[in-house]
């Protein structure tokens, strides 16, 4: 403990943080708000018993505190890293005697210290609603252990999210910390929202898509909502049902360790040459987060409309096809391999040295496939144990599934995928200053321009076209039925050829660039033309 509290990058950016002046000011503004709130709520201006009073206290203070450090400290945090290269001291930095972990904790806890502080001045308020409510609420029974719980759920998410920023701020460059703000803030809204919320308005639970609550801090608030009976969160995992104070400690855990080993790895390296993970643990992390996604899916709902009867009530629901249980999963598993494809994209810098380290085996024809193996693999994993979740919780009747479109519709994604991240990893390694965005930008007007032109042109209405322009954009699958497949399998076939054919291309249009690592072309110093005297001259 006593090296944890020495550590010379925290204790720096907690001199910084926690100024005089500043930290005066934070105990002032939070004693002013302890105040008003004991007092709005114990003089009645809040409708309610006393006891009710103490609990939305505690529960108004608790959201007050999640905010402060998840957000506050969310955008300290982006700000950590960034900043020092701004200033050009992080490479002082780099070079000192702290280890890389050393160096990552003092700015996990040192760059929000203030908004450490300002949670500990609002404990005190927090406190004393918390157990005079609770005290109060159910006689011979205080559930301290929900108190704790929720503050449990509070620290372990933050710093959770906290090592997610710090994963940014590293790999920023200069001038755009601005652009990572906001999709750290879309971030925790979406995590914000209750998945499992449809269980208290349908038909207990069963029409729930997703069966796992909120996934962020706020779900510490969540805990106490106005139930008499505090009865705890339960998620689904597999058809087993899970605590849901279990589910988060055990998704804060596992995330936090996997963000760690991203800033150990990778925080004193020289930033041009960042590898966030290597391919295996690359895999290991896209292959996690699809066991979440797969495993928290509600296979047990009917997952169709509903049924409403004259009355306006539901009275159950329709139930959908496998296939189209198959393909949303496919097209979530698809943004996660390109999340995955992302992390294994190298750039010039470090092609550079690869071939300089391995020589010709750089640049073979296997390396220009890069990353497509560890995506086509995954994918096919992951495709895999769709269908037989399928097989095991559906049910599958000849009408409504076959296995030769199910196969189809995972080699579908699985080319894409290589194909899009093959065309980014081309395009990375051009001479520009910023390849990747540019290349991503075409990306998207190709898409955009591709799915007007077919849909003002109608394709598909008619088979073949459909089919052929599917290689094109190949979520034009999703049209795909049982009957369209039956009928015209061998068109589908031809069109997964052609999909395939363009990853062999990006491949070697890639594998060309590689060569050019190998043998750059000798510049030749420009001939200056000189001019013979003349005879006045002479």
């Amino acid at each position: 403990m006593s090296a944890f509290f020495n550590n010379p990058e925290m204790l720096r950016n907690a001199r910084i943080q926690l100024r005089p002046g500043r930290a005066i000011a934070a105990v002032v503004i939070c004693a002013a708000i302890s105040l008003t709130t004991w007092y709005s709520y114990d003089s009645g201006s809040v409708v309610g018993s006393a006891v009710f009073n103490s609990i939305a206290m505690f529960r108004f203070i608790l959201q007050l505190q999640i905010v402060v450090l998840l957000i506050g400290g969310g955008v300290y945090e982006l700000l950590s890293v960034h900043r020092e290269k701004e200033l050009n001291t992080f490479d002082y930095q780099r070079v000192t005697r702290l280890t890389a972990f050393e160096l990552g904790v003092g700015k996990l806890f040192g760059a929000p210290a203030l908004m450490y502080f300002i949670v500990l001045c609002l404990m005190p308020i927090a406190l004393f609603g918390a157990l005079h409510g609770l005290f109060g609420a159910i006689q011979g029974h205080a559930p301290i252990l929900l108190v704790v719980e929720a503050y449990l759920i509070l620290l372990v998410g933050c710093i959770a999210f906290h090592l997610l920023a710090l994963v940014v701020s590293m790999t920023l460059g200069r001038g755009v910390s601005a652009i990572a703000v906001l999709p750290y803030l879309v971030l925790v809204a979406f995590t914000s929202v209750d998945l499992f919320a449809t269980q208290n308005s349908y038909l207990d639970g069963d029409a729930a898509t997703w069966a796992v609550h909120q996934l962020n801090p706020f779900a510490a608030s969540a805990l106490f909502e106005t139930n008499p009976r505090f009865l705890p969160l339960k998620d689904i995992f597999f058809g087993v049902s899970v605590p849901h104070f279990t589910v988060l400690m055990a998704l804060y855990v596992t995330l936090a360790a996997w963000f760690l080993l991203a800033i150990v790895r990778n925080l004193k390296r020289d930033p041009a040459v960042y590898e966030l993970y290597s391919p295996i643990q690359a895999f290991g992390f896209a292959i996690y987060l699809n066991a979440l996604m797969l495993g928290f899916f509600n296979w047990k709902a009917p997952l169709g409309l509903p049924i409403i009867n004259s009355l306006g009530r539901i009275t159950g629901f329709y139930t959908l096809p496998p296939l189209l249980v198959e393909r949303p999963l496919l097209y979530n598993t698809f943004w996660l391999f390109i999340l995955l494809g992302l992390v294994l994209l190298r750039n010039r810098e470090q092609v550079r040295r690869r071939i300089k380290t391995l020589g010709e085996s750089a640049a073979s024809l296997w390396a220009a496939f890069w990353p497509a193996p560890y995506l086509v693999l995954g994918v096919i994993v992951v495709g895999i144990a769709i269908l037989e979740l399928i097989r095991t919780y559906r049910g599958l009747t000849p009408d409504q599934w076959n296995w030769g479109l199910a196969i189809l519709n995972v080699a579908f994604i699985a080319l894409w995928v290589a194909r899009d991240l093959l065309y980014l990893q081309w395009m990375g390694l051009r001479r520009a200053r910023r390849p990747l965005f540019a290349a991503v930008l075409y990306l998207i007007v190709f898409y955009i321009c591709i799915s007007v032109i077919l849909g003002v042109a109608q394709t598909y209405a008619h088979p073949t076209v459909r089919a052929f322009s599917a290689a094109l954009v190949p979520s034009g699958g999703s049209y795909l039925d049982v009957e369209g497949w039956t009928a015209h399998s061998q068109l589908w076939i031809c069109a997964l050829a052609l999909l395939a054919a363009q990853v062999v291309l990006f491949a070697l249009l890639q594998w060309l660039k590689l060569r050019e690592f190998v043998n750059p072309a000798v510049e030749t110093a420009p001939v200056i033309a000189t001019r013979k005297p003349s005879l006045m001259s002479r």
